[in-house]
């Protein structure tokens, strides 16, 4: 078994907006480790929205929809498949993606990522050298999110998760 999951990260004070732009709302149950198909906590100053759906719609044209910086990390694991996007009020500031089905040391890099990929990436690719089988290039982008979250999806978080729901449609006749 592997992931395959996406999150989604908001700076700011009030996680009901992010939800509600979202189309999510809170049910008043939590879980220590995310399980449900949706779920939120807050994380410093970030408001973070876990899918275990890899890619899922509700996230595309988020960063739109939410003003301020929005960071977005996909994994598949199944696929060693990993990218980290930014965000700025809609734009796209830095993406960094590793795709093994491309190549096993593939690294795809646009815009402008923090100054501390330079030293992360040096940290991974040397343990490449170290062990061939293990594919620690796919660890690039997601140590880039949690070096910006404080977040990482396959590791105890000390905090819970309020599960969400999807808010019922509202329907329009025009």
């Amino acid at each position: 078994m592997g992931f395959a999951i996406s999150w989604l990260a908001v700076r700011n004070n009030n996680d009901s907006s992010v939800l509600a732009s979202l189309g999510l709302e809170k049910t008043g149950e939590t879980e220590e480790f995310p399980g449900k198909h949706w779920c939120s906590t807050r994380v410093g100053e970030w408001t973070v929205v876990w899918s275990d759906s890899y890619e899922p719609a509700r996230f595309c044209g988020a960063p739109s929809k939410l003003r301020g910086e929005v960071v977005i990390c996909d994994v598949e694991e199944h696929v060693m498949f990993a990218s980290t996007s930014a965000f700025n009020d809609g734009t796209m500031i830095w993406r960094i993606v590793h795709d093994a089905q491309q190549a096993q040391d593939h690294l795809a890099i646009k815009g402008t990522p923090p100054e501390s990929l330079v030293r992360v990436r040096a940290e991974q690719f040397a343990r490449v050298s170290e062990d061939r089988e293990v594919d620690f290039i796919f660890d690039i982008p997601i140590r880039m999110a949690k070096e910006l979250i404080g977040f990482r999806y396959d590791e105890e978080y000390g905090s819970v998760f309020d599960i969400l729901r999807v808010t019922k449609p509202r329907w329009k006749f025009w």
